[in-house]
């Protein structure tokens, strides 16, 4: 009997990482079955994890020290040490600065005899955090996956999950109409997935809708492993108690997505957020001539710092054109970009 020919196609695989720099701030997203699953962001104004420096001890603590880099920052020693105040020690950044509503806890790093060689640029240290993804990488606009950060909440038909952060962590509160054990398996894949895409560390408490039956918490528990099982970050979870909470702590190495966000405010995009995305739009804007960016008055002062001048000029670069700051108190959204003739 004759066989039909097999032709066997390949399957078109779509990146497993996008890149997406700007400058100041640098963007990645980890794809899977073409929807993106992680979202990582670099800033480079802050001491980013595995950089190292000097500086010059403080003030000692009784569990340690604070440390005044050579930039004029403060970083925080959690191990004694035997160096007096005023001394110059070289550091390594092992947590970086992590902004919670109402306050920032500024960067743990651990003394080195000194500093290496040839130290990693905040370029290298980036370039290293992704190769640690293995996989192909490609340069793709990360735009999409913030419009759920910034309106705080998902829905999914009936069930809404809404999040908030808080001094203590970030709180989730779950609600829907229907049957509670429903409701709540939607709500822990999903809420498994919102961690993993925001890459959210420390406490976590999850309000869930209550259910009498023990059974049923503890399945709904399993369930949010089983869609946690793929996040490589770790984490160590309670049970569900009769009133719907479970509280989940996570490694915290960096600030997550939503730290990036909104800094030290609760709901509203911060200060450097909005500076940082105006200058990515002036780098990616087309046309030729100046490009002005107006911004309200506190963000306009950010972008015209000493510290920012660097970024600025990166930008100009990109953008090919010159780049001027405007201070405009009745500024709408986060301000905007003009090019001269677009």
């Amino acid at each position: 009997m004759k066989r039909a020919p097999c032709y066997v196609h390949r399957a078109i695989r779509l990146p497993e990482l996008w890149r997406d720099d700007a400058p100041g701030e640098r963007r990645a997203a980890r794809i899977e079955d073409g929807k993106i699953v992680e979202i990582h962001i670099q800033r480079d104004a802050h001491w980013v994890l595995g950089e190292c420096g000097m500086g010059r001890v403080d003030r000692r603590t009784p569990a340690g020290a604070y440390i005044i880099t050579e930039d004029g920052s403060e970083v925080l020693l959690r191990s004694k040490m035997g160096a007096a105040e005023g001394t110059n020690v070289a550091f390594e950044v092992t947590r970086e600065a992590i902004a919670e509503p109402g306050r920032i806890k500024p960067p743990e790093v651990a003394l080195r005899d000194s500093l290496p060689a040839d130290p990693s640029s905040n370029d290298g240290l980036w370039n290293q955090r992704l190769a640690a993804f293995g996989g192909s990488t490609a340069p793709h606009a990360i735009d999409e996956g913030f419009d759920t950060a910034i309106a705080g909440y998902s829905q999914i038909g009936d069930v809404i999950i809404s999040f908030q952060r808080t001094k203590a962590g970030l709180v989730f509160d779950v609600d829907g109409i229907g049957d509670a054990f429903a409701i709540n398996r939607i709500a822990a894949v999903e809420i498994a997935r919102l961690l993993r895409l925001y890459q959210v560390g420390a406490m976590v408490m999850i309000d869930f809708v209550s259910m009498e039956a023990k059974a049923q918490r503890a399945e709904i528990a399993n369930i949010f492993d089983a869609a946690s099982a793929q996040d490589s970050r770790p984490f160590e979870r309670t049970a569900i108690n009769g009133y719907g909470l479970m509280q989940v702590v996570r490694a915290r190495p960096r600030p997550s997505v939503l730290d990036h966000l909104f800094g030290t405010r609760i709901v509203a995009l911060s200060d450097e957020t909005q500076a940082y995305w105006l200058l990515r739009s002036a780098a990616r804007s087309s046309g030729f001539g100046l490009r002005t960016i107006t911004a309200r008055p506190a963000v306009a002062h950010l972008l015209s710092s000493e510290r920012w001048q660097p970024l600025r000029a990166e930008c100009a670069r990109l953008a090919g054109a010159g780049v001027a700051v405007v201070a405009d108190e009745n500024a709408t959204g986060y301000g905007h970009v003009h090019v001269a003739q677009s």
